[in-house]
């Protein structure tokens, strides 16, 4: 099938006039929104061709979170990070070809009546960047394309079990709220560093990501991060992590970084 998202025109309607529509989501009225969505210009079809993936549908979120960030980014890998920057895009999806996610991930906050939960996980409301980890279907493919190891032949999804083994939301926003997080070769070398710590009998909390980054925003000042390979930022971050939290060092290479 072909994967379809809205017209900016509805994505604006929608944004801008979501407290009218949103006794429609409480009660998720698939005839309102069949009707919403066949009126003319409202819904496009793109050229990008994609197999319907198989939600994982766990009561326990910290169990299909995992699972539905490797089915997303399996299904729609093909997307450019450009093309996946799309509000529309993402509000299409929500709302379209994988509503039925979007109700089973939002079932308790449609009975609650959670406005603020309904609204971000439908549209971007935070910023571009903030957003894509925040927008309950991007969130999905970014966690899954920023932790995909294409170098791990036996399981390219290793760093990603890692990362969405604990408090899943929180870890998203806090981790990728940097602009060096956009790189790849960064936000691995990161998550090697915290699997290697935690392989030691660590517990990796929130703290030791708030703590990378931090290290990582003041080297950033010194030096171009983009430059270093995953390797390097491993053993940098791994060095720093030791040391703050007084671990012993088992991050050590022949020859020595110069910062």
């Amino acid at each position: 099938m072909r994967l379809k998202f809205i017209s900016d025109e509805t994505l604006k309607d929608l944004r801008t006039n979501f407290h009218a529509y949103k006794k429609f989501y409480y009660s998720w009225d698939k005839e309102w929104f069949s009707e919403y969505f066949s009126t003319e210009g409202r819904v496009f079809e793109s050229n990008i061709e994609f197999d319907m993936p198989k939600f994982n549908f766990e009561e326990d979120y910290s169990l299909s979170d995992k699972e539905n960030v490797k089915i997303v980014y399996e299904a729609l890998k093909e997307l450019t990070p450009s093309q996946a920057t799309q509000e529309k895009l993402w509000a299409g999806l929500a709302h379209l070809q994988f509503n039925e996610y979007t109700f089973y991930r939002l079932k308790v906050d449609l009975f609650r009546k959670n406005d603020r939960r309904i609204d971000s996980f439908l549209f971007f409301r935070h910023g571009t960047k903030r957003s894509l980890f925040v927008n309950g279907i991007s969130r999905l493919w970014w966690i899954g394309y920023m932790t995909y190891d294409e170098d791990n032949r036996e399981n390219p999804y290793w760093l990603t079990d890692f990362f969405c083994e604990n408090d899943f939301s929180a870890r998203s926003t806090i981790f990728f709220s940097s602009n060096f997080t956009s790189n790849r070769n960064i936000t691995k070398g990161i998550l090697r560093a915290l699997i290697k710590i935690k392989n030691h009998g660590v517990l990796i909390k929130r703290d030791h990501f708030v703590e990378a980054n931090k290290y990582l925003n003041v080297v950033g000042a010194a030096m171009i991060l983009d430059m270093l390979n995953t390797a390097e930022v491993e053993e940098m971050v791994g060095k720093h992590l030791c040391k703050i939290f007084k671990l012993e060092n088992i991050f050590s290479r022949k020859k020595e970084l110069v910062i």
